[in-house]
Protein backbone atom coordinates (compact mmCIF):
# COMPACT_ATOMS: atom_id res chain seq x y z
CA UNK A 1 0.00 0.00 0.00
CA UNK A 2 3.03 2.15 1.09
CA UNK A 3 4.67 1.62 -1.96
CA UNK A 4 1.58 2.52 -4.30
CA UNK A 5 0.99 5.50 -2.29
CA UNK A 6 4.70 6.71 -3.36
CA UNK A 7 4.54 5.31 -6.92
CA UNK A 8 0.94 7.85 -7.07
CA UNK A 9 3.05 11.09 -5.69
CA UNK A 10 5.77 10.47 -7.95
CA UNK A 11 3.58 10.03 -10.73
CA UNK A 12 1.39 13.17 -9.92
CA UNK A 13 4.67 15.12 -9.19
CA UNK A 14 5.59 13.96 -12.39
CA UNK A 15 2.78 14.78 -14.37
CA UNK A 16 2.67 18.51 -12.93
CA UNK A 17 6.03 18.92 -13.50
CA UNK A 18 5.82 17.95 -17.13
CA UNK A 19 2.83 19.90 -17.65
CA UNK A 20 4.81 22.82 -17.68
CA UNK A 21 6.72 21.63 -20.68
CA UNK A 22 5.90 22.84 -23.84
CA UNK A 23 6.99 22.61 -27.46
CA UNK A 24 8.89 25.08 -29.34
CA UNK A 25 6.84 27.18 -32.09
CA UNK A 26 8.94 28.91 -34.37
CA UNK A 27 8.14 32.53 -34.42
CA UNK A 28 6.56 32.23 -38.01
CA UNK A 29 3.35 30.47 -36.01
CA UNK A 30 4.03 27.00 -37.27
CA UNK A 31 6.56 24.45 -38.41
CA UNK A 32 8.91 25.06 -41.03
CA UNK A 33 7.56 23.92 -44.34
CA UNK A 34 10.09 25.19 -47.11
CA UNK A 35 13.94 26.25 -47.12
CA UNK A 36 12.95 29.75 -46.75
CA UNK A 37 11.00 29.23 -43.65
CA UNK A 38 14.43 28.41 -41.97
CA UNK A 39 15.54 32.54 -42.75
CA UNK A 40 12.07 33.85 -41.51
CA UNK A 41 11.96 32.03 -38.53
CA UNK A 42 16.06 32.92 -37.92
CA UNK A 43 16.41 36.34 -38.14
CA UNK A 44 12.89 36.80 -36.29
CA UNK A 45 14.03 35.59 -33.14
CA UNK A 46 16.53 38.13 -31.93
CA UNK A 47 14.82 40.82 -29.78
CA UNK A 48 17.01 43.48 -31.18
CA UNK A 49 16.59 43.65 -34.80
CA UNK A 50 19.98 45.40 -35.56
CA UNK A 51 21.55 42.37 -34.36
CA UNK A 52 19.35 40.01 -36.76
CA UNK A 53 20.81 42.78 -39.21
CA UNK A 54 24.17 42.66 -38.15
CA UNK A 55 23.98 38.97 -38.26
CA UNK A 56 22.49 38.66 -41.70
CA UNK A 57 25.10 40.52 -43.00
CA UNK A 58 27.86 38.66 -41.57
CA UNK A 59 26.78 35.28 -44.00
CA UNK A 60 28.81 34.73 -46.41
CA UNK A 61 27.36 36.22 -49.74
CA UNK A 62 29.07 35.06 -53.51
CA UNK A 63 30.86 37.70 -55.31
CA UNK A 64 29.37 38.58 -58.08
CA UNK A 65 32.54 37.38 -60.46
CA UNK A 66 32.43 34.12 -58.77
CA UNK A 67 28.80 33.82 -59.40
CA UNK A 68 29.72 34.91 -62.80
CA UNK A 69 32.06 32.16 -64.09
CA UNK A 70 29.97 29.53 -62.36
CA UNK A 71 26.82 30.41 -64.43
CA UNK A 72 28.74 30.62 -67.85
CA UNK A 73 31.03 27.76 -67.13
CA UNK A 74 29.50 25.44 -69.30
CA UNK A 75 29.53 28.27 -72.02
CA UNK A 76 32.94 28.48 -71.98
CA UNK A 77 33.14 24.61 -72.21
CA UNK A 78 30.74 25.17 -75.49
CA UNK A 79 32.51 28.08 -76.70
CA UNK A 80 35.87 25.60 -76.66
CA UNK A 81 33.55 22.78 -78.53
CA UNK A 82 32.69 24.93 -80.91
CA UNK A 83 35.57 25.93 -82.07
CA UNK A 84 36.51 22.18 -83.77
CA UNK A 85 34.35 19.82 -85.74
CA UNK A 86 35.67 17.11 -84.31
CA UNK A 87 36.19 17.42 -80.93
CA UNK A 88 40.15 18.44 -81.32
CA UNK A 89 40.42 20.15 -77.56
CA UNK A 90 38.85 17.80 -75.83
CA UNK A 91 35.93 19.80 -74.17
CA UNK A 92 33.30 16.87 -74.69
CA UNK A 93 33.77 14.87 -71.97
CA UNK A 94 34.42 17.53 -69.79
CA UNK A 95 31.23 19.62 -70.73
CA UNK A 96 29.31 16.43 -69.79
CA UNK A 97 30.93 15.17 -66.59
CA UNK A 98 30.64 19.04 -66.09
CA UNK A 99 26.71 18.63 -66.58
CA UNK A 100 26.55 16.02 -64.28
CA UNK A 101 28.54 17.68 -61.38
CA UNK A 102 26.51 20.37 -61.59
CA UNK A 103 22.88 18.16 -61.09
CA UNK A 104 24.78 16.08 -58.65
CA UNK A 105 25.79 18.99 -56.61
CA UNK A 106 22.34 21.18 -57.38
CA UNK A 107 20.57 17.72 -55.92
CA UNK A 108 22.60 17.14 -52.68
CA UNK A 109 22.35 21.20 -51.74
CA UNK A 110 18.56 20.36 -51.97
CA UNK A 111 18.39 17.11 -49.92
CA UNK A 112 20.61 19.58 -47.32
CA UNK A 113 18.14 21.97 -46.96
CA UNK A 114 15.13 19.62 -46.70
CA UNK A 115 17.26 18.02 -43.96
CA UNK A 116 17.57 21.34 -42.18
CA UNK A 117 14.00 21.57 -42.16
CA UNK A 118 13.26 18.14 -40.98
CA UNK A 119 15.83 18.39 -37.95
CA UNK A 120 14.43 21.59 -36.88
CA UNK A 121 10.82 20.53 -36.93
CA UNK A 122 12.17 17.60 -34.74
CA UNK A 123 14.05 19.52 -32.41
CA UNK A 124 11.35 21.61 -31.48
CA UNK A 125 9.39 18.96 -29.97
CA UNK A 126 10.36 19.45 -26.68
CA UNK A 127 7.83 17.28 -25.30
CA UNK A 128 9.20 13.99 -27.20
CA UNK A 129 12.23 13.23 -25.20
CA UNK A 130 13.33 10.27 -27.01
CA UNK A 131 16.80 10.75 -27.25
CA UNK A 132 16.97 8.17 -29.94
CA UNK A 133 16.20 11.08 -32.49
CA UNK A 134 18.90 13.16 -31.44
CA UNK A 135 21.55 10.18 -32.39
CA UNK A 136 19.54 9.59 -35.62
CA UNK A 137 20.39 13.66 -36.55
CA UNK A 138 23.57 13.45 -35.35
CA UNK A 139 24.03 10.34 -38.30
CA UNK A 140 22.27 11.78 -40.84
CA UNK A 141 24.47 15.14 -40.41
CA UNK A 142 27.84 13.06 -40.65
CA UNK A 143 26.61 10.99 -43.30
CA UNK A 144 25.85 14.44 -45.30
CA UNK A 145 29.27 15.51 -44.64
CA UNK A 146 30.42 12.05 -46.12
CA UNK A 147 28.38 12.72 -49.08
CA UNK A 148 29.84 16.34 -49.21
CA UNK A 149 33.33 15.03 -49.34
CA UNK A 150 32.49 12.70 -52.33
CA UNK A 151 30.98 15.24 -54.77
CA UNK A 152 34.02 17.40 -53.88
CA UNK A 153 36.31 14.56 -54.68
CA UNK A 154 34.26 14.46 -58.07
CA UNK A 155 34.85 18.21 -58.41
CA UNK A 156 38.83 17.81 -57.87
CA UNK A 157 38.81 15.19 -60.10
CA UNK A 158 37.19 16.97 -63.04
CA UNK A 159 39.68 19.84 -62.36
CA UNK A 160 42.52 18.11 -62.68
CA UNK A 161 41.45 16.23 -65.78
CA UNK A 162 40.53 19.52 -67.38
CA UNK A 163 43.94 21.11 -66.54
CA UNK A 164 45.93 17.76 -67.65
CA UNK A 165 43.75 18.29 -70.95
CA UNK A 166 44.91 22.04 -71.00
CA UNK A 167 48.45 21.45 -70.46
CA UNK A 168 48.68 18.63 -73.28
CA UNK A 169 47.34 20.73 -76.10
CA UNK A 170 49.90 21.70 -79.24
CA UNK A 171 51.01 24.63 -78.08
CA UNK A 172 49.30 28.16 -80.77
CA UNK A 173 47.56 25.03 -82.89
CA UNK A 174 45.81 25.81 -84.88
CA UNK A 175 47.09 29.27 -84.47
CA UNK A 176 47.73 31.48 -81.76
CA UNK A 177 44.59 33.20 -81.45
CA UNK A 178 42.21 29.86 -80.99
CA UNK A 179 44.59 28.33 -78.71
CA UNK A 180 44.72 31.31 -76.34
CA UNK A 181 41.01 31.30 -76.57
CA UNK A 182 41.04 27.82 -75.56
CA UNK A 183 43.54 27.97 -72.70
CA UNK A 184 41.66 30.91 -71.04
CA UNK A 185 37.97 29.24 -71.43
CA UNK A 186 39.88 26.02 -69.83
CA UNK A 187 41.48 28.09 -67.34
CA UNK A 188 37.96 29.55 -66.66
CA UNK A 189 36.22 26.48 -65.92
CA UNK A 190 38.73 25.03 -63.63
CA UNK A 191 38.48 27.98 -61.16
CA UNK A 192 34.44 27.47 -61.12
CA UNK A 193 34.53 23.95 -60.68
CA UNK A 194 37.27 24.82 -57.97
CA UNK A 195 34.54 27.43 -56.32
CA UNK A 196 32.20 24.72 -56.31
CA UNK A 197 34.65 22.60 -54.53
CA UNK A 198 35.08 25.35 -52.14
CA UNK A 199 31.64 26.01 -51.58
CA UNK A 200 30.66 22.30 -50.86
CA UNK A 201 33.51 22.75 -47.79
CA UNK A 202 31.86 25.90 -46.14
CA UNK A 203 28.92 23.97 -45.99
CA UNK A 204 30.59 21.68 -43.44
CA UNK A 205 31.17 24.24 -40.78
CA UNK A 206 27.31 25.28 -40.16
CA UNK A 207 26.99 21.54 -40.04
CA UNK A 208 29.48 20.89 -37.44
CA UNK A 209 28.11 23.30 -35.10
CA UNK A 210 24.80 22.07 -35.60
CA UNK A 211 26.00 18.77 -34.40
CA UNK A 212 27.66 19.81 -31.31
CA UNK A 213 24.27 21.81 -30.40
CA UNK A 214 22.81 18.26 -30.50
CA UNK A 215 25.38 16.64 -28.17
CA UNK A 216 24.14 19.60 -25.74
CA UNK A 217 20.74 19.21 -26.33
CA UNK A 218 20.29 15.92 -25.95
CA UNK A 219 22.56 16.50 -22.43
CA UNK A 220 19.84 18.42 -21.56
CA UNK A 221 17.20 16.11 -22.03
CA UNK A 222 19.41 13.16 -20.09
CA UNK A 223 19.36 15.49 -16.83
CA UNK A 224 15.93 16.44 -16.99
CA UNK A 225 15.28 12.96 -17.25
CA UNK A 226 17.46 12.48 -14.53
CA UNK A 227 15.85 15.04 -12.18
CA UNK A 228 18.80 17.17 -12.28
CA UNK A 229 17.59 20.27 -13.70
CA UNK A 230 14.24 22.13 -13.56
CA UNK A 231 11.17 22.28 -15.81
CA UNK A 232 12.50 26.34 -15.93
CA UNK A 233 15.92 25.53 -16.49
CA UNK A 234 15.17 22.68 -19.11
CA UNK A 235 12.88 24.93 -21.22
CA UNK A 236 15.68 27.53 -20.67
CA UNK A 237 18.57 25.50 -22.38
CA UNK A 238 16.43 23.65 -24.73
CA UNK A 239 15.09 27.11 -26.24
CA UNK A 240 18.68 28.62 -26.26
CA UNK A 241 20.16 25.46 -28.64
CA UNK A 242 16.94 26.08 -30.70
CA UNK A 243 17.65 29.47 -31.64
CA UNK A 244 21.43 28.43 -32.03
CA UNK A 245 20.38 25.82 -34.39
CA UNK A 246 18.06 27.95 -36.49
CA UNK A 247 20.73 30.40 -36.84
CA UNK A 248 23.26 28.00 -38.16
CA UNK A 249 20.81 26.41 -40.13
CA UNK A 250 20.23 29.54 -41.75
CA UNK A 251 24.12 30.10 -42.34
CA UNK A 252 23.62 26.64 -43.81
CA UNK A 253 20.76 27.90 -45.93
CA UNK A 254 22.55 31.15 -46.93
CA UNK A 255 25.57 29.07 -48.88
CA UNK A 256 23.10 26.36 -50.15
CA UNK A 257 21.51 28.94 -52.36
CA UNK A 258 23.95 29.18 -55.41
CA UNK A 259 24.17 25.52 -55.47
CA UNK A 260 20.67 24.63 -55.43
CA UNK A 261 20.04 26.68 -58.57
CA UNK A 262 22.83 25.05 -60.61
CA UNK A 263 20.53 23.21 -62.90
CA UNK A 264 19.18 26.47 -63.77
CA UNK A 265 22.02 27.22 -65.56
CA UNK A 266 21.83 24.16 -67.97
Amino acid sequence: MYKQISLLILFSLFYISHSLISDYTPIIGRDLLTPADITRASLLTYDDQNKALTFAKSIQIETPMDVFNITFSNFYLNNIISLSNNNAFGAQSHYNNLISLYNGVNNLSLIGLNNSINYINTISKFTNMDTSKFQKITTSINDFKSNITSMQQIANSLAVAINNTKNTLPVNSPNSEVYKIVIDNYQLVIGSIVSISTHLEDLKTPLTEINSYITGIQNEVDFYLQFISTDQEYMASMNSFIKLILYRSNTFYSRSLLLTRLKDFF
